[in-house]
């Protein structure tokens, strides 16, 4: 199963602190772990590692073009000290995004997909750069791909992906402490929310 990921990440924040802006339609459902949040249709929040965790399906993309969208800037304003984080990553669509932003400023956003590089913004990120003890690919698959016929610019788009797809999993750690395939998801203890059901 795909393990699709829509998080907001605002380090030294607290749920009681976001309520008012993000949480004011909401009702409290009950308490759930990470696990619960794949492939979300609904809003969760909590907080771990001394940061505040929202996963919505939509938020993070208010964070990936070069106007952010109004409930991004609002977080930006509530928190204007905080380093903020929005990470996308979309398993069953090949799809990925990222946004770093300290103290108001943006330093780093890219978003795309396996076909192309939709919106990029500032200097990369210590966590974009490939680790020499764990290689994209190992020159044997290189190879095979090049014996499979692709030319050397379809090789180079799918390090790029693949490169660009990882860093996702590899920001969690900024924000949770560990890099997301050393987490233990039953761990990230989140509320989920749902919509009140209006009065006939």
């Amino acid at each position: 199963m795909a393990w699709n990921k829509y998080y907001v990440f605002v380090k030294g924040a607290g749920v009681k602190e976001v309520e008012p802006l993000l949480l004011k339609d909401l009702i409290p459902e009950k308490e759930v772990n990470l696990f619960d949040t794949n492939k979300p249709k609904t809003l969760f929040a909590g907080e771990y590692n001394g940061c505040l965790l929202i996963v919505e399906k939509d938020l993070p993309f208010e964070f990936f073009n070069a106007a952010l969208g109004k409930r991004a800037q609002a977080l930006l304003a509530l928190f204007p000290e905080a380093e903020i984080g929005a990470l996308l990553q979309n398993a069953t669509v090949g799809q990925y995004g990222y946004t770093v932003i300290k103290a108001g400023k943006r330093i780093r956003t890219k978003h795309g997909s396996e076909e192309e590089v939709y919106f990029e913004f500032g200097t990369p990120l210590e966590e974009e750069q490939e680790s020499p003890d764990e290689p994209l690919f190992e020159e044997e698959e290189l190879e095979d791909m090049r014996e499979d016929g692709l030319s050397e610019k379809e090789i180079r788009e799918i390090i790029r992906f693949e490169r660009d797809f990882r860093v996702p999993g590899k920001l969690v750690k900024r924000y949770l402490g560990v890099i997301f395939n050393e987490l233990d998801p039953t761990e990230v203890k989140l509320t989920r929310y749902e919509r009140g059901v209006e009065e006939l």
